[in-house]
């Protein structure tokens, strides 16, 4: 399959081209000239992360300009945005969470909690809301809140004021969650310097394109990338911070303890197993603890979304439209523990015996997570993406997948717009076909995952050789090459 070996020389390592290394990229670039030649030079200014930062801010551009129409909806009245795929949760946001009104996400005032039910934003999230809601007030020219407060929230939605700051909110929104994203491709881009190509594919993503910025998941993916990057580099302490700040933007990221324990553990690293688990768990208090200072009760909000009933194109909610029942709370909270349960059996049979490599077995986890989580925001694949691209590398399967997700956001906008509602009523079962490929998607996403990992054992020529543990070479950690593993 496409995505093969390193090309090293000596001791060192040479930059892997994709136009040579990936059969799709090598016939796009047919385009342009073809395959980077044997005696080609480098260019002194475009180095690879200098082109990967250009081109993801081309792609959250394009992101952001394919929203514009819908920037600025303040309200949650209309679905013509749905079905114009163009929808985005930063803007609705802005008064159904009261930052129109100044309120602090996380408040616990009795009178806010009596107009608006809490924002359901996990902790990181929702103070990067907070600081575009400042922000949006500056630049807006400080408004009188206070006078909003004795009208209605629909009323406030349709003040023409209002809606020119859920657009200045969105923009302001869509900054920051920018910056995350530039952070991140800049991050994979390092992860292993023999490939830094491989951060093009999360630059370049369809998915960063069609699902920037429906929401705020880029914030985890940055820590997702992060974690990658101090992963590889042996930062142990450093991967737990990222693990944690990841955990407080998504519940998702939080499995990744998972994989890394059972890495380490199969490498006899338990101390370094503990510092990882203790420091994600200390940053992640650390960064909920003022959310649940102000409010126990919206803190709870902002997890128990993940949980509570079958979400719009999730396995459970094909489940239900099949079967006509819906999954209780409890059911889904037990479902959902046996089967973390069996993925941790196999993350770990999968460390120790088939010895997959720390981005493997996070993609395998996230993948899964996403498979049978009841929540399935489309926004949730770019959390997916960091490790995806470096995991499969092969921009074949990663457009497979990444096509079925886009394919399901797109039927999910006309079906909450109305468009697949058949005439004559009744269920909008052309909408289940888009639930299904966005778990057929995840499954060729596993399956592929599984195949390069299958590929590249250790001492393998797509490994980095460098020894760890009991003497095989581990392909997360980006050193320079071992003489025990010579290259072909």
């Amino acid at each position: 399959m496409s995505g093969g070996a390193d090309e090293r020389g000596g001791v060192g390592m040479r930059q892997v081209a994709p136009t040579r290394d990936d059969d799709l990229v090598r016939s796009v670039s047919e385009v342009v000239g073809g395959p980077l030649g044997d005696h080609a030079g480098r260019h002194p200014w475009w180095t690879p992360l200098r082109v990967v930062l250009v081109l993801g801010a081309l792609a959250m551009s394009l992101g952001i300009m394919a929203k514009a129409p819908c920037l600025d909806v303040a309200g949650e009245t209309t679905t013509g945005r749905y079905a114009a795929l163009c929808w985005t949760d930063t803007s609705t946001t802005y008064v159904a969470s009261g930052f129109a009104e100044g309120l602090w996400p996380f408040t616990d005032d009795a009178q806010a909690r009596a107009r608006y039910a809490p924002s359901g934003l996990p902790p990181l999230p929702g103070y990067v809301a907070f600081v575009s809601q400042r922000i949006t007030g500056l630049l807006s020219g400080s408004p009188d809140l206070d006078a909003r407060g004795q009208v209605s929230v629909a009323e406030v939605a349709e003040q023409p004021e209002v809606q020119r700051e859920a657009a200045i909110f969105s923009l302001v929104t869509a900054v920051l969650l920018a910056a995350a994203g530039l952070f991140a491709a800049a991050l994979l881009s390092g992860v292993r310097r023999q490939r830094p190509w491989d951060a093009a594919a999360f630059a370049m993503a369809p998915v960063l394109i069609a699902f920037f910025p429906i929401a705020w998941d880029l914030l985890a993916a940055a820590a997702v990338a992060a974690t990658l990057w101090a992963w590889a580099r042996e930062r142990r302490v450093l991967a737990g911070v990222a693990i944690g700040v990841g955990a407080a933007a998504s519940p998702l990221v939080a499995l990744l303890l998972v994989p890394a324990v059972a890495v380490l553990g199969r490498d006899r690293r338990w101390p370094q197993a503990g510092t990882v688990a203790l420091a994600a768990c200390a940053t992640w208090l650390l960064l909920t603890l003022p959310a649940w200072a102000s409010s126990p009760a919206a803190w709870r909000a902002s997890w128990r979304g993940h949980v509570d009933g079958a979400d719009i194109g999730s396995l459970w909610q094909l489940a239900s439209e099949v079967t006509g029942r819906v999954p209780s709370t409890r059911v889904l909270l037990l479902a959902l523990a046996l089967a973390l349960v069996c993925l941790a059996a196999v993350v770990g049979h999968l460390a120790w015996r088939a010895r997959w490599s720390f981005a493997s077995l996070g993609t395998l986890t996230i993948a899964v997570a996403l498979f049978v989580s009841p929540t399935s925001s489309p926004g949730l694949a770019l959390v997916l993406l960091p490790l995806a691209v470096v995991a499969v590398r092969s921009w074949t399967h990663l457009l497979v997948w990444q096509g079925c997700e886009i394919i399901h956001w797109a039927m999910l906008g006309f079906y909450l717009g109305g468009a697949l509602a058949p005439a004559a009523g009744g269920d909008a079962r052309a909408y289940w076909w888009g639930i299904a490929m966005r778990l057929g998607g995840l499954v060729w996403l596993i399956g592929a995952t599984a195949l390069v990992a299958g590929d590249a054992g250790p001492g393998s020529d797509d490994d980095d050789a460098v020894e760890a543990g009991r003497g095989e070479a581990d392909p997360d950690l980006e050193v320079l090459a071992d003489v025990r593993h010579p290259s072909a």
